[in-house]
């Protein structure tokens, strides 16, 4: 015969993942790309790939660049269709990748961006893109 006055079992909570913990979790998985591409790309292109990928990568640089002298910091550029606008929303391990990234110097990759002028533009010459060549030409103004 059952208890009359038996107490009802306890049941577990629900583990509710909130989205203040999603976002944590995706932004330091996003940081750990960031960190691992960014230090691959250093030790690719040292401080900036116009003036050590020439010699290191077969690179080819105009005469406005060729006779270039770095200012500033060394920087992590995106290449191309990976630029940071292009791939919000997209996985870190695609949108941050040795192929769509270079370092430059803080002038040139102001140039590149568009903030400065001349403009500069930087060509894929393969499929590997900055993993392998390089043509830096200066842009229309």
């Amino acid at each position: 015969m059952a208890e009359v006055n038996a107490r009802p079992r306890a049941t577990p909570k629900r583990k509710i993942v909130t989205r203040k913990t999603v976002k944590g979790r995706q932004d330091r998985a996003e940081g750990r790309q960031k960190k691992a591409v960014r230090a691959r790309c250093a030790t690719r292109d040292g401080t900036c790939r116009a003036v050590f990928g020439p010699a290191l990568h077969g690179d080819t640089l105009d005469q406005d660049t060729a006779g270039h002298e770095c200012q500033g910091p060394s920087e992590w550029a995106h290449l191309g269709d990976k630029r940071r606008g292009k791939t919000r929303g997209m996985a870190p391990e695609e949108r941050h990748t040795t192929a769509g990234s270079l370092m430059l110097c803080r002038s040139l990759h102001r140039r590149y961006d568009g903030q400065a002028r001349p403009r500069l533009e930087i060509e894929k010459l393969s499929d590997k893109g900055a993993d392998g060549p390089l043509r830096f030409t200066r842009g229309a103004d």
